[in-house]
């Protein structure tokens, strides 16, 4: 009996895993767009990967640029991400010497705020953010990258906890 399991399972393996391990079409809208994360995630990853950040902390830098003096809680909020992730988001940017934090209204409230090595940093990364974007866009079409960008922002201010 077990020759006979061992002898399906190599036929399983031979025949049906590279079919089995493609992409598959999941059942739910949660797995979905966060597959669909997944992999946006990774194209803009590897083209931001010499630079040693990631591409959340490239985010809390595009937003501290805009907008400065946030709190950690702000910049979550901005981002969509929980108060966790920012405030080991910002660490990390801040021991790279790419922002720093004060005390904001009181002790426990941080202000965030790029230094100019990290605006010098966002400056200089911005031609391969902007080569990251071109892939998403020529991979999708332009078209479907726009409308993808507006319905996920839509699901994210509908759906974010209020």
């Amino acid at each position: 009996m077990l020759a006979a399991l061992d002898s399906t399972c190599i036929y399983m393996e031979d025949r049906d895993l590279d079919e089995f391990m493609k992409l598959q079409s999941l059942p739910c809208y949660c797995a979905t767009v966060r597959q669909a994360a997944r992999a946006v995630t990774l194209l803009y990853e590897e083209l931001l990967a010499d630079s040693g950040l990631h591409a959340t902390q490239y985010t809390a830098l595009q937003v501290l640029d805009s907008v400065p003096n946030l709190t950690t809680t702000e910049l979550a909020e901005a981002i969509g991400i929980d108060q966790t992730t920012a405030t080991r988001t910002l660490a990390l940017i801040r021991k790279s010497g790419l922002a720093i934090d004060t005390v904001g209204d009181d002790r426990r409230q941080r202000r965030w705020a790029l230094t100019a090595e990290g605006q010098a940093q966002l400056r200089k990364l911005r031609p391969t953010w902007e080569a990251a974007q071109a892939a998403f866009e020529k991979r999708l079409g332009r078209a479907q990258a726009v409308a993808l960008k507006k319905a996920s922002y839509l699901a994210a201010s509908r759906l974010a906890p209020s």
